[in-house]
């Protein structure tokens, strides 16, 4: 669970990471960044830098949030047929030790056996669940490119047409003219793309 609670982080961090800086981009102008950045002020005269709030994306951008909540549910998921399963196991032991201290063993044997039957199962439930498990993080690790590659690809058809030397995180420095802060206009065109994806 420590490892699955490790990719989710990575998810919600990992995608605003992968978003790198970006500079004088040579990419022709597409439609959907024409149309954003027609609404978009110019940056201040002057100023080839901007950045954006990485954390502000992850929380406005739609696509973000629906990768985000399907992750925590497969987790849920995951966890309840992990308690289902430790439930099952621990009921098997119990009736392994009611019948041995009610003298309903007629032998070793049969003591042995049940024993065993349980140790296949617990070796079965391991297998399930390290299958459901690597599951998720292959389910988690494609959702973390996708979110990667779209805002990569939003940033970079913005510099396209906005034109800055470099695009950075606020979370590389320790100070930033907000006049330079361009994360609405990020978040804005990260979600007229997908809405016109979802739309088509």
């Amino acid at each position: 669970m420590k490892t699955l609670s490790i990719a989710v982080r990575s998810l919600i961090a990992g995608a605003a990471i992968a978003a790198v800086a970006t500079a004088c981009s040579n990419t022709p102008e597409t439609p959907a960044a024409t149309t954003v950045v027609a609404e978009v002020a110019d940056a201040p005269a002057g100023c080839r830098i901007a950045y954006f709030d990485a954390d502000s994306v992850m929380r406005s951008y739609t696509l973000a949030r629906q990768l985000t909540e399907e992750s925590q549910r497969m987790m849920n998921r995951y966890q309840q047929q992990a308690n289902a399963r430790q439930q099952e196991l621990q009921g098997m032991a119990a009736q392994i030790e009611q019948k041995r201290q009610n003298n309903i063993y007629l032998n070793e044997m049969a003591f042995n056996s049940d024993v065993q039957n349980l140790q296949r199962r617990q070796e079965e439930v391991e297998r399930q669940l390290g299958a459901q498990q690597q599951q998720i993080q292959n389910a988690m690790a494609a959702a973390q490119l996708r979110l990667n590659d779209s805002i990569t690809n939003c940033v970079n058809d913005l510099n396209a047409v906005m034109g800055f030397d470099a695009i950075l995180f606020r979370e590389s420095g320790v100070y930033f003219n907000p006049a330079l802060d361009i994360t609405d206009q990020i978040i804005a065109a990260l979600n007229a793309r997908y809405n016109a994806t979802t739309a088509e």
